[in-house]
């Protein structure tokens, strides 16, 4: 049942009523505790209104009665008189992800509210909220205000953007709060529909507003370092390459620029097309997603612990065609965009047969009707949505020729039908003379007689699987790395308006390090076919994340003691290849960048450097 506008306001009043009584109270008792030497308790400010940007002013439920957290890992305190936030532990704990269902009316949780650069602000950064409030489907997103105030002054607001693909509200207000010459604890506050004009759909009007405690720390060593990078760009015949200083990416240029070339030109030859102006690529020293994104300009993960997996080249050929795809065909619709891509690449991660892949979809029982995954693209399962596009496109090119389907491919639009797959159906009998279903049960029976390898089968299982967990981890230790929820803002504006860290920052925990380093190895034996020891290694991933981050197999210890052990030499590891009881590995020593090979032996139960 809904509540009146009235008993709304009366609710807003009462709430601060209650809280002037609890600070009347916690006052007496300071009092007390000053007559008897004993220490004061901490007592949180309490709320005043928002300045608003126009000077007014907006009183929102009193953010003192919420739940006040700091960003990134740090609990929430006790439910009772708010403190100040507590200093973050050494330790991560995952990331808690809240289940959208829990909430009923538009609402907002204090773990729907994150600010950039991740996991730390430092002293100089333009800090960027991404709100990721649960919005019931009745509501218009765009109707939807926010505002967003620092110590009680507003400084970003306005509606929501979009729901992003995973469905989820988003609203992003980039580069907000400037903090050169910051430091210390700022209170955030961020209410939802500041005005109350939401009635239907936000039935408790006390569950729109969080406070968070956001640390400014001024940088220090390797951190002030990384504080003070700059962009560097680097013009060739195809692209302007832009990199971050002190980077993987900035190291490695002359070998990446060639790299670059020939997946440029392997695209455009595919789609026999030129480009039409050199193309902006950006190397991140972070990944982002399964390592890289395209609108106008690219967007590519070069880091050294690159656990994403995953060639480069391939990816550095998918995201060309995204690009070079729209001189063409602006419009086209994400499922044929994505399998394009992937065909044109010759495979998803590497080099493949796609239709063997896609027979082996079925042999599996991973295939997914092609009218649900059309609608409803970007949720399904990413290897799966990806390899089945691609292996309709494929068939559709040899089925008709390449002009054939990139006259379709170019006219297929969100306006052609009712759905997504209903303009797919209705283009494909102007050019192919058969209905979406017809063509489904045709490439069905040109898979049902190709021969699927054994080996395929492992791989494509294996893989499936080793990007589950990937995406696991990301979900619970680096949140903002998963391709449906992350900011990916656009890098030209970034490189003009933002940080250099809105795009390299990365958690780096030592946590972070183990299960990336055996990320990367299980991808290591993938790759290899040694699909036994990929699983042995995932199983010990997945138990570290089915435990809270809990290691006690032999694999995962002797990883995190690996990672200990060079961390006492200032050594940042990228790659482990674990043999019994000898290790090698990759690491930089900052703030050299180079990598350098490190042997490792287990002596005793310490791991040791034998040569570096």
């Amino acid at each position: 049942m809904s509540i009146t506008h009235s008993r709304r306001v009366r609710l807003k009043v009462m709430q601060r009523i209650t809280l002037v009584v609890l600070v009347l109270i916690a006052s007496g008792l300071a009092a007390c505790n000053r007559a008897t030497g004993a220490s004061a308790p901490t007592i949180a400010a309490t709320a005043a209104p928002i300045q608003t940007a126009d000077g007014g002013a907006v009183t929102a439920a009193d953010p003192a009665t919420l739940p006040v957290a700091p960003t990134d890992t740090l609990p929430p305190p006790s439910p009772s008189l708010p403190t100040d936030a507590p200093s973050p532990s050494a330790a991560p704990s995952p990331t808690v992800m809240p289940d959208p269902t829990d909430a009923a009316d538009l609402s907002l949780n204090y773990t729907d509210v994150t600010l950039y650069p991740v996991p730390l602000i430092y002293a100089g950064d333009k800090v960027t909220f991404q709100l990721l409030p649960h919005v019931p489907e009745s509501i218009n997103i765009g109707d939807v205000t926010a505002i967003i105030a620092v110590n009680g002054v507003q400084v970003a607001g306005g509606p929501l953007d979009r729901r992003n693909w995973n469905g989820q509200a988003e609203g992003v207000y980039e580069w907000a709060w400037d903090t050169t010459g910051l430091s210390g604890e700022y209170r955030i506050e961020v209410v939802l529909d500041p005005g109350d004009a939401i009635q239907a759909g936000d039935e408790d009007p006390l569950n729109n507003t969080v406070a968070i405690t956001a640390l400014v720390t001024v940088p220090t060593g390797q951190a002030a370092r990384d504080a003070a990078a700059v962009w560097e760009t680097t013009e060739t015949n195809c692209c302007f390459i832009h990199v971050v200083s002190n980077t993987a990416a900035a190291r490695d240029l002359q070998a990446l620029a060639p790299v670059l070339e020939k997946a440029v030109q392997q695209a455009a030859d595919r789609l026999t097309i030129q480009p039409s102006q050199k193309l902006h690529v950006y190397f991140i020293d972070r990944v982002v997603g399964q390592g890289g994104f395209a609108g106008t300009d690219m967007v590519v993960s070069y880091v050294d612990r690159r656990y994403a997996g995953g060639g480069l080249y391939e990816l550095l050929v998918h995201e060309s065609a995204h690009i070079l795809d729209q001189q063409f065909a602006p419009q086209r619709i994400s499922f044929l965009a994505e399998g394009l891509a992937v065909w044109v690449s010759g495979g998803h991660y590497k080099a493949e047969d796609l239709k063997q892949r896609s027979a082996t979809l079925l042999t599996l029982e991973q295939y997914v009707p092609l009218a649900q995954l059309i609608n409803d693209f970007y949720p399904v399962q990413h290897e799966i949505g990806y390899l089945e596009a691609a292996g309709l496109v494929t068939y559709l090119i040899d089925r008709g020729g390449w002009n054939t389907f990139k006259s379709f491919y170019t006219e297929v639009s969100t306006d052609d039908g009712p759905t997504l797959a209903d303009a797919v159906d209705v283009n494909l009998q102007r050019y192919y003379g058969a209905t979406l279903a017809q063509i489904e049960n045709e490439w069905h029976g040109s898979l049902a007689s190709t021969t699927v390898d054994p080996a395929v089968v492992e791989d494509l299982r294996t893989t499936i699987r080793y990007y589950n967990i990937a995406r696991r981890y990301q979900e619970l230790y680096d949140p903002t790395a998963h391709y449906l929820s992350a900011w990916l803002p656009h890098p030209t504006q970034v490189r003009e308006f933002g940080n250099p860290a809105d795009l390299t920052r990365r958690p780096e925990t030592e946590m972070n390090v183990t299960l990336e380093l055996m990320l990367t190895a299980a991808d290591v034996a993938l790759r290899a076919g040694d699909f036994a020891r990929a699983n042995v290694i995932l199983d010990s991933v997945g138990h570290i994340l089915d435990n809270g981050g809990t290691i006690i197999d032999p694999m995962a210890t002797s990883y995190l003691n690996i990672v200990r052990a060079a961390a006492e030499y200032d050594y940042e590891l990228h790659m482990v290849e674990l043999q019994g009881n000898t290790a090698r590995a990759m690491a930089t020593q900052a703030p050299n960048i180079r990598l350098t090979s490190l042997v490792m032996e287990l002596r005793g139960t310490s791991w040791v450097i034998l040569s570096h």
